[in-house]
């Protein structure tokens, strides 16, 4: 029996369905999956919107969107960095956001930054504001590229017997919390910043007129806050030499 087995002339472009339904734009980005994934290949809709990149986010794949340019921006004000991972740069000290693109979705994104961990600030970030900020974080993941093996989560428990014995968590864990590589989240406090990644060059430049902070500045600072800011509400820290020894490995991020 003979069977004829139909397939396309070689050099032929494959079919995109996406067009029956939708208008076409910019067409020289490629097909219709290299913005917004799915399956441009199928009319069947449940497999062609399969994993679909709603187009409020589609702008990760262009350098020049403005959505884009402004979710850089956002990521590096609110200095994503000190605890992520974000376009193969930043401070592990909590999970890579490179793997996002490639293993999640702008909804779940969206739905972590909107209500955050424990250990993570609250940015209270404005719906478009959002919407650019998880533009930039798919954009990281294309930049870093798609991960040949997944790494291993990193994991923190709000609660720890031994946080009792912690210099930070006695000195600084009332007002402040920590992301440490050492330890794991530290601190309950929320009405002081976040110190997650301090001594790392992705910390906002907050000490004094914009300079990054290092452990001499800290030192300086712990000694007598208001000397650097006059109006602020924190109160002088005495450290014994062995208790600075143990809150710099707790703030160190390598």
């Amino acid at each position: 029996m003979l069977i004829l087995l139909w397939c396309p002339a070689a050099g032929a472009a494959p079919a995109n369905y996406c067009l029956e339904c939708h208008p076409p734009h910019y067409q020289e980005q490629g097909s219709c999956a290299a913005c917004h994934r799915g399956n441009h290949q199928t009319r069947r809709k449940e497999l062609a919107h399969s994993g679909l990149i709603a187009g409020r986010y589609a702008g990760f794949t262009n350098p020049l969107a403005p959505e884009l340019r402004v979710g850089k921006k956002l990521a590096e004000q609110s200095a994503c960095r000190r605890c992520h991972i974000l376009a193969k740069t930043g401070n592990r000290l909590a999970s890579s956001l490179d793997g996002l693109l490639w293993n999640s979705t702008p909804e779940a994104i969206r739905a972590a930054v909107s209500a955050p961990a424990v250990f993570m600030p609250d940015f209270h970030f404005s719906a478009p504001d959002l919407d650019r900020l998880i533009t930039a974080i798919l954009a990281g993941g294309l930049q870093a590229g798609k991960p040949q093996k997944e790494q291993p989560q990193l994991v923190f428990f709000a609660t720890d017997a031994k946080q009792g014995q912690n210099v930070f968590v006695k000195q600084c864990g009332a007002c402040h919390k920590l992301m440490s590589k050492r330890d794991g989240g530290l601190g309950i406090g929320t009405s002081a910043p976040n110190l997650s990644g301090l001594l790392s060059s992705h910390y906002p430049a907050s000490f004094e007129t914009g300079k990054r902070w290092d452990a001499e500045r800290l030192k300086r600072w712990l000694k007598n806050p208001r000397a650097i800011r006059p109006q602020t509400q924190m109160r002088p820290v005495t450290l014994k030499p062995d208790e600075w020894q143990e809150l710099l490995r707790i703030v160190a991020v390598d």
